[in-house]
């Protein structure tokens, strides 16, 4: 097991444009760290470079506090973990997940033992005699990961294991992964585009967009309380709703009033700064669609019913067993969608009211995207005893957020 670090690690193909920029990370021992983000956002690049397989063009690797820029793969003592399993088609089972001790000159007996412990964390004992073509998907898996847990290498580096399976294997093989995670406590570093891997199965989540860290944090941090419009609609399925208005004051208050006239009340806590930061001027709310309900519910009591729910009209609902998917059109043909129970009546073309809570929802700046942050009372004491409202104005190009 082993801490990693990554210092301003960049990765340039051509000294001109670059697939990894400014990357800093500290990864601790025994974490289940997730690099996620759409294809072409340098998360495998990244992986590949703390494995040695790609050079690091800037910047500092350092594994249990080694500098290993320059250190060979072999050296490293980190397993890697393919997405094509990377298996000797005319060796056996046993004798794949063996090859790495073979080559190490380890005593027959030790290997023999250690390919059997493996077999049955992994529950392929009854495949050691059998060959790769004789495999299905998700035991060809297992047999990938069975030889890279072998060595008991500092570190395991998975590279979009699970995208050859389908949907029932993958969802059961995350069950395993995160199972042998807890049993073994070793670093792992998983790259994938599936956010419900990455949530499921990370203690951190590294959200990457055109080679930066866009969020570092836990999995509940960045849905919960997202750093920019791109990780808020990037992580969650169906994706956050994000509906652009403008702040006008009400009396002591504040509402957030849509094109089409709708509005929604802003509670009380940060009604003042809103306005005294944005009367008048146009912001993006960000609503989940499970913060939509059918009855206006006790959390929004201080606000007025009136202004805490939308009217639209459904277009497709999604029956999903337990709730139902209902996507909608505002009145001024904005799109949202509502994560609902399944009691919820409707067909597309009626209109639905929805009650919106005020207290989840989020705010950010038009032209950037960066969210607007409220902090606490007991950090910071605003006018008329409100919380200070501390927005984030200025473009970050290069943003890290590693909390």
């Amino acid at each position: 097991m082993s801490d990693i670090t990554l210092r301003n690690v960049c990765k340039s193909y051509d000294k001109e444009h670059y697939a990894v920029k400014d990357f800093n990370l500290d990864i601790h021992d025994g974490e289940f760290v997730i690099f996620v983000g759409p294809s072409g956002c340098g998360k495998s690049t990244t992986l590949r470079m703390i494995a040695g397989l790609e050079e690091i063009t800037g910047g500092e690797l350092w594994i249990d506090k080694q500098l290993c820029n320059y250190i060979e793969p072999k050296d490293r003592d980190l397993s890697m973990v393919f997405q094509n399993y990377a298996l000797y088609p005319q060796m056996t089972v046993y004798d794949n997940m063996a090859f790495a001790l073979q080559i190490r000159k380890v005593p027959k007996q030790e290997i023999n033992q250690k390919v059997h412990e493996a077999a049955a964390i992994l529950g392929i004992e009854q495949l050691l005699k059998r060959r790769p073509g004789q495999l299905s998907g998700g035991q060809k898996q297992r047999v990938a990961i069975g030889s890279a847990i072998m060595r008991r290498p500092k570190a395991f580096l998975m590279d979009e294991p699970l995208s050859n399976l389908d949907a029932k294997l993958r969802a059961q093989m995350r069950v395993e992964l995160a199972d042998l995670h807890k049993r073994l406590g070793t670093t792992t570093i998983y790259v994938t585009h599936d956010q419900t891997e990455a949530m499921t199965l990370g203690t951190r989540i590294v959200v990457m967009k055109d080679g930066f860290i866009r969020q570092a944090d836990t999995p509940s941090a960045i849905y919960e309380d997202p750093a920019d419009l791109f990780v808020a609609g990037f992580i969650g399925s169906p994706s956050m709703n994000f509906m652009e208005g403008t702040i006008h004051k009400n009396g002591e208050g504040a509402d957030f009033v849509l094109a089409s006239g709708q509005k929604l009340e802003i509670p009380k806590q940060k009604a003042e700064i809103m306005v005294e930061r944005y009367h008048n001027k146009k912001v993006i709310l960000g609503i989940r669609p499970e913060h939509f309900s059918e009855k206006f519910k006790k959390e929004n009591a201080n606000l007025s019913a009136d202004r805490c729910g939308l009217t639209g009209t459904i277009v497709v609902k999604e029956m999903l067993g337990a709730e139902s998917i209902f996507y909608l059109k505002e009145r001024s043909a904005l799109e949202f969608s509502a994560r609902l129970s399944v009691e919820t009546q409707g067909r597309p073309g009626d209109e639905l009211r929805l009650y919106v809570d005020m207290n989840r929802v989020h705010f950010f700046g038009e032209n950037e995207g960066q969210k607007c942050i409220f902090l606490s009372d007991s950090l910071f004491s605003g006018v008329c005893g409100f919380p200070f409202l501390s927005v984030c104005e200025n473009h970050i190009s290069e943003p890290v957020f590693d909390r």
